[in-house]
């Protein structure tokens, strides 16, 4: 089960602008909440009662009360406390500790945001299908080349694609029993988006990847995949996140190796094959 602070991160461009006050305020002052009444919240957020009630569902609790109650146990639960945002005031040490504890704290929320259900639906429809394109704009375009490189070396047939006119030519050409993968941190990116409809009007089956788990790409893909990073905290999230997404990409690539009869063998094979180039006189794991 997701984290309260991965979920209202996941929900937070979904969520109408009262809640959305009432989220700033939860994200910034977590450790408080389990100990504010419904009137004090109310306060602090300038909100009224009833929006915190409408926050505390959309959440997925019944009551505030229920809300705060699950709010304390993960903090009790936590591996890491809460991760706070990078500022110019901290020591180097600090920066690094930052860094280090919102990548650990960012997989450890994708863990328990992510339906593995549909991770394992998503690694068999890969595993079948004749034809796999992953796409992405920016920095999600480097984790959909890095993708398909990846499945590449299982011997499958799997293209990355970063450039807006390409992922057009691309949809028109997928047909039925093939798969096209959508990466997208925000979920919104227009172009993703509109490649990944007309996939899916030819017949393809949509995986798609983003932080928000209510974003424009999670109605239109078959299988939808929702990583966590704190982004209100640390705005290079898009940056950052790309560990989490290279997470999912490492479970999908094994899961498939695993469901295509030979490939996990392959797979350690290749790997075994790579260690023992870097072991050559002269090489060195470094070069």
């Amino acid at each position: 089960m997701a984290g309260v602070l991965a979920t209202i991160r996941s929900l937070y461009e979904s969520l109408p602008l009262g809640q959305r006050r009432v989220a700033d305020y939860v994200l910034d002052h977590s450790d408080e909440i389990p100990f504010l009444s419904v009137h004090a919240l109310s306060r602090a957020a300038r909100v009224s009662t009833a929006t915190i009630s409408r926050f505390a569902r959309s959440a997925g609790h019944a009551s505030f009360k229920d809300f705060k109650r699950q709010l304390g146990k993960d903090a009790r639960e936590s591996f890491n406390g809460i991760y706070h945002a990078i500022t110019a005031r901290d020591s180097d040490e600090q920066i690094i500790e930052k860094v280090f504890s919102g990548n650990v704290q960012s997989l450890e929320e994708t863990y328990k945001l992510v339906s593995l259900p549909g991770l394992i639906q998503a690694a068999k429809a890969i595993a079948q299908s004749s034809r796999t394109v992953f796409w992405g704009i920016g920095s999600s375009g480097n984790i959909a080349q890095d993708a398909a490189m990846r499945f590449s070396q299982l011997g499958m047939p799997a293209e990355g694609c970063s450039d807006s006119y390409r992922m057009l030519t691309y949809a028109f050409s997928l047909k039925k029993g093939q798969v096209a993968v959508g990466i997208s941190h925000s979920g919104r990116s227009a172009m993703t988006l509109e490649a990944l409809k007309l996939a899916r009007q030819s017949g393809a089956k949509i995986i798609g990847i983003s932080n928000y788990l209510k974003s424009p790409l999670q109605p239109i893909s078959d299988v939808f995949l929702c990583t966590s990073f704190p982004e209100s905290r640390v705005k290079v999230a898009a940056l950052s996140s790309r560990i989490a997404q290279m997470c999912l990409i490492d479970a999908l690539y094994l899961l498939v190796a695993r469901h295509t009869r030979g490939m996990l063998a392959a797979a350690e094979k290749l790997n075994v094959h790579t260690e023992e180039i870097l072991r050559l006189p002269g090489r060195s794991p470094s070069q």
